[in-house]
């Protein structure tokens, strides 16, 4: 590449679909399938249908009698001769690791590994022709991992699928086990890590992608259908997993404590007991159904094991993000309180060994330290979200006519309180375990109170979302009883944000509690006046403006704060603290009036505005937990 030009090489590759087509199956919400969807206007219905069918790989077996039989064409994954010599085991093993899910569904040795081979070997081959389903190992600095498919449109079958592993999933791997795990596993407490775990790791990543292109959707409700026990029981774990399925974001284990004695061997998942049973769902024959419409009423009665078997449940339909027990990236979140107070303790461990796991090469500079240092804080917010997001949440389960019951359950008015109790003691209180000279001045002159600052932040953009609010409206009018008053959740939140008003005493605020504080008004401040040049210029990450249900609740607690205020200004301990007061509450009398506020600044270059989330307040990938997730 040179200037503005590049040479780029293109490969053209087509197969022809198949004469006859495979027999289509129905998808069902219950079950994690892609789909691909049609109107059917040769159905006799009083409407223009929609069919949606699922994606699968075309699977028929040598003897239909058998209750075990191989296929007439099996699965082949081909492993790319540019990966890595010690990775290319464990590449062929993920493959493997799904042959006793596809057992389940009747075939055996349903999905196989082969090596790639050499131009020498075969130079024919290569690993663009779509005859190929090929693991390829990509030189690239994405933290990522891929695993998309081809599939026909006219019934859901799988042509060929690729699966791109970039190099530097590596990192991402290396950095998520050991703020994760580390404090379970004492070859995680020093850098580098063993290519036998790292082995491992790769093993987890691949085996992930692979059932992307099996099909399989996320299925993010698995994290929660495990208990805080279960996920601290040893034999649970060894039998079960800490999550039922690996198409969760359920990377490691971070709620076992040491003291629990999990082996190390059962801290990664693998192919979990959602998976077997999906892939049975998806992939096994019925005898004699003929149609897909033949096939409906067996699979109902296989969809409804999730009934007896929770942990066979999938993402709830339309939840729109509401379930907080369908979140990426938690372990045990069917109580996230308590899943996220045990997370705290173990990133506690992490931050005890984290400057000797980094600093042991001399004469390097301390850059793991100032990278893992950004993850472990990363991960701290991301655990707090899991807590935050159960305000104005609702329980959910998938069901269709015929199963009892409601799909959504508004969570309880006391979970919830509580929730936002534990975020009051441990997120928006400042976390002090992370102010560590022996860390910070080894990797900046300056910068701890924005690191924290840009934490907390995040967790108060969550708490104080409109549409959180706003559930929490609809609730309390459709709902009635033991129902989460919004205008209590409010005043909570405020009164944890300003907990040095209270009480009639000398009021002291510290500099990381000042920051937190004008985070407070001023994402108010763009809820309820979206003002500033950085919302304006966001559109993808800016706050929704508070509808008129939800704008006058967020008024009534700034008037509600500037009455604190006012009567604190006298009781102040420290000057910093009385400036701070003064401006606050000039600051609210703005907010409340904004025709008195200065001009806004130019959309262009908007990142010295105030906007609480715009760009500038995306945690930083290389300080903090990175935006790359492996889909």
């Amino acid at each position: 590449m040179r200037g503005n030009s590049a040479t780029v090489v293109v490969h053209h590759s087509m197969v022809k679909l198949p004469e006859k087509p495979m027999m289509p199956r129905v998808a069902d919400d219950r079950v994690g399938y892609f789909t691909v969807r049609q109107t059917d206007y040769g159905r006799d219905e009083q409407r223009a249908p929609q069919r949606t069918y699922i994606t699968r790989f075309r699977l028929e077996k040598k003897d239909p009698n058998a209750a075990l039989s191989e296929p007439v064409k099996p699965i082949v994954y081909w492993v790319d001769p540019a990966t890595p010599a010690k990775y290319r085991p464990w590449i062929r093993k993920a493959i493997t690791d799904w042959q006793p899910a596809f057992e389940a569904a009747g075939f055996k040795n349903a999905i196989i590994p082969k090596d790639g081979p050499t131009p020498q070997e075969d130079p024919e081959w290569n690993p663009e022709d779509a005859r190929h389903s090929v693991i390829r190992w990509l030189p690239s600095t994405s933290e990522n991992a891929m695993g998309p498919h081809i599939h026909d449109p006219r019934s859901g079958e799988i042509i060929e699928a690729d699966i791109s592993v970039y190099h530097n999933v590596l990192n991402l791997a290396r950095a998520w086990y050991f703020v994760q795990a580390g404090p379970l596993d004492k070859r995680a407490q020093k850098l580098p890590l063993p290519d036998d775990l790292m082995g491992r790791l790769i093993e987890y990543v691949v085996a992930h992608e692979i059932g992307h292109t099996l099909g399989f959707q996320h299925n993010f409700k698995a994290s929660s259908m495990y208990s805080v026990e279960n996920v601290r029981n040893r034999d649970w774990v060894h039998k079960m997993g800490h999550c039922p399925s690996i198409m969760d974001y359920s990377r490691f284990n971070y709620v076992a404590q040491p003291e629990d004695g999990i082996d190390v061997a059962d801290l990664i998942p693998g192919i979990g007991p959602y998976d077997i049973w999906a892939t049975m769902w998806g992939y096994k024959p019925i005898p004699g159904a003929r149609t897909p419409d033949e096939e409906k009423a067996t699979l109902h009665q296989w969809a409804l094991e999730q009934e007896k078997t929770p942990w066979l449940r999938f993402n709830t339909a339309d939840a729109g993000g509401a379930v907080p027990g369908e979140q990426s990236e938690a372990v045990g979140d069917a109580d996230a309180v308590k899943a996220t107070e045990l997370g705290v303790k173990n990133l506690q461990r992490v931050m005890e060994y984290l400057v000797p796991a980094t600093t042991g090469d001399k004469g390097e500079p301390f850059d793991d330290l100032s990278e893992f240092y950004g993850r472990v804080l990363g991960q701290w917010s991301q655990e707090m979200g899991h807590v935050a997001n159960i305000v104005g949440g609702v329980d959910g389960q998938q069901k269709n006519i015929g199963q009892e019951g409601v799909r959504f359950i508004p969570i309880p008015r006391e979970r919830q309180a509580a929730a936002v109790k534990f975020l009051n003691d441990n997120a928006l209180t400042t976390p002090m375990f992370f102010v560590r000279t022996d860390i910070l001045r080894r990797i900046e002159p300056a910068g701890i109170i924005s690191r924290i600052g840009r934490a907390q932040r995040q967790i108060l953009n969550t708490l104080l979302t409109p549409a959180r609010i706003g559930r929490l409206v609809e609730h309390q009018a459709v709902d009635g009883s033991n129902i989460y008053a919004p205008l209590d959740y409010l005043a909570d939140v405020r009164k944890g944000v300003w907990k040095e008003l209270d009480g009639r005493g000398p009021v002291k605020i510290d500099t990381f509690r000042r920051n937190l504080q004008r985070a407070y008004v001023e994402l108010i401040d763009d809820r309820i006046n979206r003002t500033t040049a950085a919302a304006a210029a966001a559109p993808g990450g800016a706050p929704a403006v508070a509808t008129d249900e939800v704008r006058p609740l967020l008024r009534g607690e700034l008037k509600n704060l500037s009455t604190a205020i006012n009567s604190a200004i006298s009781r102040s301990a420290d000057r910093e603290t009385r400036l701070h007061l003064e401006d606050m509450k000039d600051q609210i009398a703005r907010v409340l009036d904004p025709k008195f506020a200065p001009p806004a600044p130019a959309a262009a270059g908007a990142a010295g505005g105030r906007g609480g989330v715009g760009e500038e307040e995306k945690l930083n990938p290389k300080t903090c937990w990175p935006d790359y997730i492996i889909k």
